[in-house]
């Protein structure tokens, strides 16, 4: 055989495996659609997967867990929802049993002061309402308040210092700042004085602005106080020459230029307190010789000092040039004319951040305001529920809320002063001053 015909040959030997493929699967494929014609089974045996273990391998078996599925047990349901509901009541009966306590177990101090007003003005300028023989008004005019009073729309009597003056004590407040203008009824003053007196409290004067207001006519106000009440007022004692000072709370000074306060004659060596709105007044008020500033408003964010934020740089300022800051916390405010200033007391919780960030600053002294400011909505006396009126009731009914916590947050104020320095003394234009 040539060489040409014995490549030939060879090559076709190659092709013979691939015929004999095609044939197998035509084959295959005729046999299966003959089977399915005639609506014969077509049976398909998969290889068993053991079989495809590579040589040497160890076959393993695998036991897969089998899926239980959970159970819906109702009476398990039931008892857990019932133990959730128990401790929900028993950690709401621990604060309703909190509000509720006694007041006359809180400590006293005078590093708390409370804002207090007589008369409280209820009504718009020009409304018209008579006086009934219990001394309670009777209303002819919706009274210009958020909230409503439990006892009533009353006028400042006697027997109702009383009962103001006792809820003051026992909440721990111990010094009154007592709003006045000259138009204040001299023998109400002195029934007022009295009152305070029986109930361990001392008086701070916050001189209002009035129409005709000086610093010569607030000059005289305070020698009348010094003159005829001195007895009854707070003071603190500056060393070491140990002379009590009186303490004075201005309201709204830059009410005049702040140039004509400097060199105000004090009587009884008093100490002045200015009320401050703006970072500015800081500044201006220590160049007008006063003694320390205090905020006032109770509605966070409305004015530069009453923002809690900026407390911090105020009781820095009046460190650094040995003045007081005295912050002013409030439970809320709802003055119908301003709305842009109301504040919601969030069942509390207001009160509670305003009371914590002025304890952290570590402040001597903390106001409260206010004890019955009801046209500010700002008070913490009892009210009740009535038509068209909120109130702030415990869970059970009662409505000592904000003097239950009030007396809450004077008890943490006690300790953390506790904790500092038990020297209470702090430097004052270069004196030393004892609160």
């Amino acid at each position: 055989m040539s060489f040409l015909k014995l490549f030939k040959a060879t090559k076709m030997m190659k092709l013979v495996p691939f015929g004999i493929l095609i044939i197998c699967g035509f084959i295959f494929i005729v046999r299966v659609d003959d089977k399915g014609a005639h609506g014969e089974k077509i049976e398909i045996n998969p290889i068993p997967l053991t079989e495809l273990v590579t040589a040497g391998a160890v076959p393993v078996e695998v036991k897969k867990k089998p899926i239980v599925p959970e159970k819906y047990n109702e009476a398990n349901v039931r008892t857990r929802l019932m133990q959730e509901k128990i401790r929900r009541l028993m950690a709401k009966n621990q604060d309703a049993g909190r509000e509720e306590g006694s007041l006359n177990g809180t400590e006293l101090t005078r590093h708390v002061h409370i804002f207090y007003y007589a008369p409280v003005k209820w009504f718009r300028d020009g409304a018209r309402n008579a006086t009934g023989h219990d001394g309670k008004i009777t209303r002819r005019e919706t009274p210009n308040v958020i909230f409503y009073p439990a006892r009533g729309l009353y006028l400042p009597t006697q027997e109702i210092f009383q009962e103001h003056c006792k809820d003051i004590r026992g909440a721990g407040v111990g010094v009154v700042v007592l709003s006045w203008t000259p138009a204040f009824n001299q023998d109400l003053l002195r029934v007022f004085f009295n009152v305070t007196q029986e109930h361990n409290l001392t008086v701070a004067v916050s001189i209002e602005s009035y129409p005709g207001r000086s610093v010569d006519s607030v000059e005289r106000n305070i020698k009348f106080f010094c003159d005829t009440f001195s007895n009854y007022l707070h003071r603190v004692h500056v060393l070491p020459r140990n002379t009590p000072m009186t303490m004075f709370y201005i309201r709204e000074p830059f009410t005049l230029p702040w140039s004509e306060w400097r060199g105000i004659r004090r009587s009884c060596d008093a100490l002045l307190i200015a009320h401050i709105v703006s970072k500015e007044h800081t500044s201006l008020a220590r160049r007008s010789g006063f003694d320390g500033f205090y905020t006032l408003l109770g509605s966070n964010g409305a004015t530069y000092a009453s923002t809690w934020k900026h407390w911090q740089h105020l009781q820095k300022f009046a460190s650094q040039y040995r003045m007081l800051f005295i912050p002013s916390v409030a439970p809320g405010f709802a003055e119908r004319k301003r709305s842009m200033r109301q504040r919601h007391r969030s069942n509390g919780q207001y009160y509670g951040v305003a009371w914590r960030t002025a304890i952290r600053l570590g402040v001597p002294i903390v106001s409260v305001s206010s004890y019955n400011d009801w046209p500010h909505g700002d008070q913490i006396e009892d009210a009740v529920s009535r038509m068209g009126f909120k109130d702030y009731s415990t869970p059970s009914g009662r409505t000592h809320k904000y003097l239950h916590l009030t007396a809450h947050w004077i008890e943490e104020f006690r300790k953390q002063k506790a904790k500092e320095d038990p020297n209470t003394c702090g430097a004052l234009f270069n004196n030393t001053i004892c609160l």
